[in-house]
């Protein structure tokens, strides 16, 4: 079988053949670009002191911490080191959160580069993580808790790649200082990392995650109740259904406590019973309007790398690949499966959270940028070796069917981009086939998708 040409091989490396300093320097040139690219591109979804609820955090920042609604008064600690940075620096308080916002965009940049470094991707890669319009929506947000989140999400999947697990549980108290969704960071944690945790760690993250919890509570005991005037746990139940037929299903929903949508709706229903101020729910009526963001946002915010990580998953189980009993899947486990599991989640329940589509869409992030390189190992074995011209150029053109979908992340995509984006993706799928080629599983054995080399071997 030919080879692939001695042009396009360079290509697909995989990146952890490159020595330690090629690396290094690699890393290092990645995190200076991607951030300048993040910084640079980020006023085409906005300008950073005009977005949205950013006011509940500048005041947080300046020191009125009791007049603040929940959930953002349980979000403290972003808000806080912008006091501290202030007190240090004599700042204003939006330098301070500049600040905070590029120390923590280079710490994600940082820990991204070094985890995509250690696995067998190809160099192309570097590329495909790189462009992704998440990083300019990640970087507009700074003032919001998503950055400085992400930088301490990164500090935590860093101590699960070298597994140093008992300080990745400790990750969990001030990851719930900052945003009260760690809770489902700390259930993907327990449910990934089961085993190797122990019972020491176990108790270690759900005690650290309960520490952060009762500590906000106590914070915010005197703070006034959520926008909708309800309690704190059916705002929370209540939520995920109304993003839900607003996000998915295009219905416009209303209520006595949040006519924001409009002052008179189509059809109401008045509740037989009181929940604090809500009594009364309806309906105002159809508008896909925000179903067309939301998939316009599930598209392009990561370009194809959310297909690409199934594809690689779906075809190192069917090939043995990513089996508990591979070394290589051994190696990597709690990474790994953190990642697929935390940011699978994240992605599906998107939706469910808020009306802000590609913001919500960005938190699953360490399955696009993460879990992806890491699943190349084994399957550059699988097909590396074996690798022909047209099965390289193949995956050059989803490398730029990639780069295009990431281009539309910058534009309002209307139903007919959509459809274009749509069938980029198709197209992709079919690169992505004719790149890998058919595996054949060789029980214990290494993986071939040419029957005839491996015939010859075995």
């Amino acid at each position: 079988m030919p080879q692939a040409s001695s042009r396009l091989s360079p290509f697909f490396a995989p990146l952890n053949r490159w020595n330690k300093a090629a690396r290094r320097n690699a890393a290092l040139l990645a995190v200076g670009l991607t951030a300048a690219y993040a910084i640079t591109c980020s006023r085409f979804f906005g300008l950073i002191f005009w977005m949205s609820d950013i006011g509940w955090y500048l005041r947080m920042a300046r020191g009125d911490i009791h007049s603040i609604r929940q959930p953002f008064a349980s979000r403290q600690l972003g808000p806080a080191v912008v006091r501290l940075f202030v007190w240090l620096l004599h700042w204003s308080v939006p330098q301070a959160f500049l600040l905070e916002g590029l120390l923590a965009l280079l710490v994600t940049l940082a820990v991204v580069y070094a985890l995509v470094m250690r696995s067998a991707a190809p160099r192309w890669m570097l590329l495909a993580v790189a462009v992704v319009p998440f990083w300019p929506q990640l970087y507009v947000g700074l003032v919001l808790p998503d950055l400085w989140y992400a930088g301490l999400l990164a500090i935590f999947l860093l101590l699960l790649a070298r597994r140093n697990l008992l300080a990745a549980a400790c990750m969990m108290f001030p990851l719930m200082l900052s945003r009260e969704s760690t809770s489902l960071t700390l259930v993907c944690l327990l449910i990934a990392c089961w085993r190797p945790l122990r019972w020491p760690g176990r108790l270690l993250a759900f005690g650290a995650g309960l520490a952060g919890t009762l500590l906000i509570g106590r914070l915010t005991l005197h703070n006034p109740g959520n926008m909708d005037s309800v309690p704190e746990s059916i705002y929370l139940l209540a939520k995920a259904p109304w993003n839900l037929l607003r996000n998915i299903l295009g219905i416009v929903p209303w209520s006595n406590v949040n006519g924001s949508l409009c002052r008179v709706p189509e059809w109401r229903y008045t509740l037989p019973f009181h929940v604090g101020l809500l009594h009364t729910v309806g309906m105002c009526g159809f508008s896909f309007d925000q179903p067309q963001e939301t998939l316009a946002a599930a598209l392009t915010t990561f370009g194809l790398l959310p297909l690409l990580a199934v594809f690689l998953w779906t075809r190192g189980r069917r090939a043995g690949v990513h089996h508990p009993a591979n070394n290589v899947a051994k190696h990597n486990s709690p990474l790994i499966r953190f990642c697929l599991l935390y940011g699978g989640v994240s992605f599906v329940l998107a939706p469910m959270l808020g009306a802000w589509a590609p913001r919500l869409f960005g938190y699953s992030w360490p399955l696009s940028l993460i879990a992806v390189p890491l699943l190349f190992h084994g399957l550059s074995e699988a097909y590396g070796e074996a690798l022909t011209s047209k099965r390289a150029a193949a995956g050059l053109v989803f490398l730029g069917l990639h780069l295009v979908v990431c281009g539309l992340g910058f534009k309002y995509l209307s139903w007919s981009l959509i459809g274009l984006t749509l069938m980029l993706y198709l197209v992709g799928f079919a690169m992505l086939r004719w790149w890998f080629g058919r595996p054949v599983r060789q029980a214990g054995k290494r993986l071939h998708s040419n029957p005839q080399q491996a015939a010859s071997e075995a």
